[in-house]
C-alpha cells in the first residue's frame, strides 16, 4: 500500500494548498486540478475546479435555471462523467462525492464590492480487477465543462508520477507506458 501514502501525499498537499489560495481570494479561472493514484487494483481520483469554470459564475445562483446547472454538475461530477476508463481494467465504482463551496448566498452583503471563489470539489474511488489495463485513461472535464480550458493531472501509479495537462484537444493521460 505504499501508494496509498503517495495518493494521500497528492491529495493532502494540494488541498491544503488549494485551501490557502481561496482564502487569499487567488485562483485560475479555466484550470482544474486532478490527483490520481493507482494501487493494487484501487484507482482514486480529487477534484479542485473553479466555479468559473465549471459553471458562468462563481456567486449564489440567482434563478432556477441556475439552481438547475448548479445541481447538475454536482451530479455529473459526482457520477464520473467526466471520466473514461478503459473497459478491459474491469473497474467497479465504489465511492463517489462531489461539493459546491462559495454557491450560498451571503449575508450581509448587500452593496459589497467584494468578489468570493467558488468552486467546486470532487472525489471517486473504484475498484479495479484488472488494474494493468490502466495504461490510458480520458479525462473528458474540458469537452464536459468548456469553461474548464485545462486540467493539470497529477499521477501516481506503480510506473512512478506523473503529469500531464488535458485541453479540449487532448483528454488523454498516459499512466503506464
Amino acid at each position: 500500500m505504499k501508494y496509498t501514502f503517495a495518493f494521500l501525499l497528492l491529495s493532502a498537499l494540494p488541498g491544503a494548498h488549494a485551501h490557502d489560495h481561496r482564502q487569499l481570494g487567488a485562483h485560475v479561472h479555466g484550470q482544474a486540478n486532478v490527483d490520481l493514484a493507482v494501487d493494487n487494483g484501487a484507482l482514486e481520483l480529487t477534484l479542485a475546479a473553479p466555479g468559473m469554470g465549471v459553471l458562468d459564475y462563481e456567486r449564489a445562483p440567482t434563478n432556477e435555471p441556475e439552481r438547475a446547472a448548479l445541481q447538475r454538475a454536482l451530479t455529473v461530477l459526482r457520477d464520473g462523467r467526466w471520466l473514461t476508463l478503459p473497459s478491459a481494467a474491469q473497474c467497479t465504482r465504489i465511492r463517489a462525492d462531489a461539493q459546491a463551496e462559495g454557491f450560498q448566498p451571503q449575508s450581509g452583503t448587500t452593496g459589497s464590492t467584494t468578489h468570493a471563489h467558488a468552486g467546486f470539489t470532487a472525489s471517486l474511488a473504484y475498484r479495479c480487477a484488472n488494474p494493468a489495463a490502466l495504461r490510458v485513461v480520458l479525462v473528458t472535464l474540458p469537452t464536459v465543462f468548456p469553461g474548464l480550458r485545462e486540467v493539470i493531472v497529477n499521477t501516481a501509479t506503480a510506473a512512478g508520477q506523473g503529469r500531464s495537462i488535458v485541453t479540449p484537444d487532448n483528454l488523454r493521460v498516459v499512466l503506464a507506458p
